[in-house]
């Protein structure tokens, strides 16, 4: 859903601003563990200020979406929601669940690690503590008759906040990655001539499904020879990404039978393969520097690209 997954980004960004604030100048993803060897053990005044920051995040953010967005007919039981078809958005919106999940426990597990817990039970706290405030969301879609509790955004949800569980338990995973990448659409940058004209638009940036890519990268040189891994860059990987072209705008079908533009083709799927860059390989530390590398991890940079469907196409530079 449309509104409950800017709910979500709302809380992510929210997460990041205080892992931003609270971390220390350098060495932040390591720091904490290394404290802990030292026997300095966990730091209750540093996870005091995370527990309650994140309780006053959420406690504001749900006192705004209540008086906005949750303030429709309620429905006196659950709205179950099955749409694997994707008709909409042709599930691009489940990637934005899926990455809201991921970014959300890799910040809570980096802010746990920063209290002095050691990484397991850091990140099994930063999943469990994501995953349940992604359910929490879920369920008070469930009962709105605008919404209703989506299935397939509950399995997107459960997926992303467990990959960083994965990839601290088993530390191999850490050659795949989610990430996204966004350049507007012309249904946004266009809205206003489109709406006019009667044609596919969206009037809000998290609606511009069409702009949005979704990869899942590979990090090559882990699974190189040893000699061809010397010799390959540590920043260059692999991705493969999923996109959509010909959607039909905000909340609206864009195939099967009742799409919305009847005079319009359906709306069809884009699969690409690109190179992939690590920003954290770039040189330099600092506590600023530091954290927008972190920070910017998820964002696949452009690069050169080739559209595998619909359709061979080579961009120089995919945004």
């Amino acid at each position: 859903m449309t509104y409950s997954l800017a709910c979500r980004g709302v809380l992510v960004l929210g997460a990041l601003w205080w892992i931003g604030c609270t971390q220390p100048a350098s060495g932040a993803s390591q720091e904490p563990e290394l404290a802990f060897e030292k026997g300095e053990g966990i730091r209750y005044q540093r996870l005091a200020l995370v527990g309650g920051s994140a309780l006053t995040l959420r406690y504001l953010g749900f006192k705004y979406f209540e008086a906005t967005w949750y303030d429709g007919p309620k429905t006196d039981r659950i709205r179950w929601g099955y749409d694997w078809a994707g008709e909409t958005y042709l599930n691009l919106d489940k990637g934005g669940h899926l990455m809201g999940g991921v970014v959300m426990a890799e910040s809570l597990k980096a802010a746990l690690l920063w209290c002095g817990l050691r990484p397991r039970p850091a990140a099994l706290l930063g999943s469990l503590a994501s995953w349940a405030a992604l359910f929490e969301i879920e369920m008070r879609d469930a009962n709105n008759e605008h919404w209703g509790f989506s299935v397939p955004d509950f399995v997107a949800n459960t997926i992303g906040a467990s990959l960083p569980l994965f990839h601290t338990f088993f530390p191999r995973t850490q050659a795949i990655r989610a990430k996204f990448s966004y350049f507007p659409s012309a249904l946004y940058r266009d809205n206003e001539e489109r709406r006019q004209a009667y044609r596919p638009h969206v009037n809000h940036l998290i609606d511009d499904y069409e702009g949005m890519t979704f990869w899942l990268t590979l990090a090559l040189r882990d699974f190189l020879p040893a000699r061809q891994a010397a010799a390959w860059p540590e920043f260059l990987g692999l991705a493969v990404g999923y996109g959509a072209t010909g959607l039909h705008g905000s909340n609206v079908k864009s195939k099967g039978p009742n799409k919305y533009y009847k005079d319009l083709p359906e709306a069809r799927p884009e699969f690409f393969l690109s190179l992939d860059y690590d920003i954290r390989y770039l040189p330099g530390e600092g506590r600023v520097w530091s954290y927008l590398k972190e920070t910017l991890k998820w964002i696949h940079l452009p690069a050169p690209t080739l559209r595998i469907y619909p359709g061979w196409r080579f961009y120089l530079l995919y945004m």
